[in-house]
Parts: structure tokens; sequence; C-alpha cells
């Protein structure tokens, strides 16, 4: 299971990226009806899944600009494991990820109907300008799995966002095209604690991005630098 939140939270991080913009954002793109197909690799190239991202509603809050994302993520067999809605919010010159109902949208991976999830945490922010060498704002996100009429807690895992910095331009191909990007490289950190007992994975990430189009590549490395995974913008209209 916590490989799957690993993987599955990256690929949501990556679309909420690509699927946000206007307001006064040149690197992403919120419209209603704009829908686009991130496909996901193992470190040997063979395919491990899908999600299909759809904007789904604009909405105006004041000076601000909410999106509604409707998320479906399907394994290398092509099954439908999750499925959900979250929030993306433009306000002013950044681009704010509501961690707590993208988590919230992953919550049928526990598999479990008699399962509750209860999520908390910061927004993951993008500014509307990108430097090589610039540093983005830090984040921390739990979410906590509950059991049963009296919500007993069965996990509950921190998800630390860190070290973010826009490392260097680039040009990346993907299914969809060659597109010009920003490379912006984190350090991710999930701390899982299930019945007493404590479980920890690391990794060090990165993401491309591009103007008018948003994130179009997404990778994964171990502590050795090697690539567990990656993905691809595979389509967008």
């Amino acid at each position: 299971m916590m490989k799957n939140l690993y993987l599955s939270f990256l690929m949501l991080l990556g679309f909420a990226s690509v699927a946000v913009g206007q307001c006064s954002n040149n690197f992403y793109k919120m419209e209603k009806g704009v829908e686009y197909e991130m496909t996901l690799y193992n470190k040997k190239d063979k395919v491990e899944g899908r999600m299909l991202n759809a904007v789904m509603e604009v909405n105006n809050q004041g000076e601000a600009q909410q999106a509604t994302l409707h998320s479906k993520f399907f394994d290398k067999k092509d099954k439908l494991v999750s499925e959900g809605d979250y929030q993306i919010i433009c306000e002013g010159d950044k681009i704010k990820i509501d961690v707590e109902s993208m988590l919230a949208s992953m919550q049928q991976f526990s598999g479990q109907e008699n399962m509750n999830m209860k999520v908390e945490g910061d927004y993951v922010i993008f500014p509307s300008q990108l430097e090589v060498g610039a540093s983005l704002p830090e984040s921390k996100s739990n979410m906590t799995l509950l059991m049963g009429e009296n919500n007993a807690t069965m996990s509950s895992t921190d998800i630390y966002l860190k070290n973010r910095k826009v490392e260097k331009e680039e040009d990346i191909t993907t299914p969809a095209g060659t597109f010009k990007c920003y490379k912006i490289v984190y350090d991710m950190d999930m701390d899982m604690k299930v019945m007493g007992i404590n479980r920890k994975m690391s990794s060090r990430g990165a993401e491309w991005i591009a103007e008018g189009v948003g994130v179009v590549k997404t990778a994964s490395y171990d502590k050795k630098g090697e690539i567990e995974s990656y993905t691809l913008l595979s389509s967008y209209q």
C-alpha cells in the first residue's frame, strides 16, 4: 500500500501542476474541459499505470480562481484503482495545490469499505515566474486512515516536500511532444506509523515544467541517485 500511495502522490502532484494556470501565471493552464494523461514507468521503462485528469469547473473567489479537478488512476493492467476530486487555487502570482483534497481523492487505495481518511496539510505552492537557482516553499501533510465505526487509527503518514529548487532549463521529449522546461528538484520523505511500527521512505524527486503546459515529466530517484520511476505527459487537450 505504501508504494501505491507514494507513486500516486507523485502523479497527482505532477498533474496538479499541469492543470492549473491563467490568472497571473504563465506556466499552467486552468480551463474547464482541459484533459491530461500521464503514464507511469518503472526503472526498466515498463508501464506501471496511468492517470487521467480533467478540469471539471473553474470558479472565481474574489481575486482568486479555484479549479476542481477529477482524477482517475489505473494500474498496469488498466484497472481503475482510485478516483476522486481535488482543488487548485490560482491567487495572484501563485498556484496553490490543496494537498488535503488531493490526498483525500486517493482514499480508494485503502481497499476497505469501512475505512475513512483524515487529511490535513500545507498548500504546495508554485510561483508564476521560475528562475534557475530559485528556492520554492516547502510543505508538510498528514494522512490518517481510520477503521470502523469508532474511527480507530490504523495508520498515520506524514509527507514532507523539502529542498525544492529550480535547477536548470532543458528540452524534454514525451509522447505529447517536445517542450522547453524548467527542472525543479526536491526531497520527499514519507513517515508511516502502522499499529506502533514505523516505516520510512525517502527519495529525490524532479519535475519538468513547460510554459503554457505545466508539468510534462516527473522522476523519482533512490538515495544513490538511481531512477526508480518516472512519468511522461502522454496526451493533453
